[in-house]
């Protein structure tokens, strides 16, 4: 018997989300979240002094899917190098270019802020090309209005920038990232 999960509130259904994330592949977990893989992961980032400061903390994580580049071409974020390369290569059918270009994870997740206010927000984030030499990209939004909250930039071979008005909240966009990544 296959469990079918719930993926929005009666608030999510409000917003207007791409059509991709409607028929979005499951995501095998390469690296479950248990055990030593976590202690892994979280000692990473302890060693890099990110939770020393955050005044925020996640509650859950949950990995909607994913899809190919190709299918949300509207991602605001897409590296121009990527835009110019389809036009060029591909000017009939640029999204050929984009099906063999990394490919995006949707995500859900809520933080807690130290006042126990819940924030639900959802992310994509694509994993890059490195023969590209590409970061990550993508944007994560307040999950039942739809406002864009931080912006995940490609800004260098294998390096992101997260842009966001809270540095506490680009820490744990970045480290949502790497749980991502981790186990896809």
């Amino acid at each position: 018997m296959t469990k079918k999960w719930i993926l929005y509130s009666k608030e999510d259904r409000q917003v207007k989300w791409p059509t991709c994330i409607n028929k979005l592949s499951p995501v095998k977990n390469k690296h479950p979240l248990e055990g030593e893989s976590l202690a892994e992961l979280t000692e990473a980032f302890t060693c890099t002094d990110t939770f020393d400061e955050m005044i925020l903390s996640i509650r859950s994580v949950s990995i909607l899917g994913k899809c190919s580049t190709a299918k949300y071409l509207e991602c605001p974020n897409i590296p121009d190098h990527h835009r110019e390369n389809a036009r060029f290569y591909y000017r009939e059918h640029p999204s050929k270019y984009f099906d063999n270009i990394g490919q995006y994870y949707w995500v859900d997740f809520d933080i807690i802020t130290s006042d126990k206010l819940t924030i639900k927000l959802r992310m994509v984030v694509n994993g890059g090309d490195a023969d590209c030499n590409d970061g990550q990209w993508g944007e994560v939004w307040q999950r039942n209005t739809g406002k864009p909250v931080a912006q995940i930039l490609s800004t260098g071979d294998m390096e992101t920038t997260v842009q966001t008005s809270s540095s506490e909240l680009g820490k744990l966009v970045g480290f949502i990232i790497e749980i991502v990544m981790f186990c896809s």
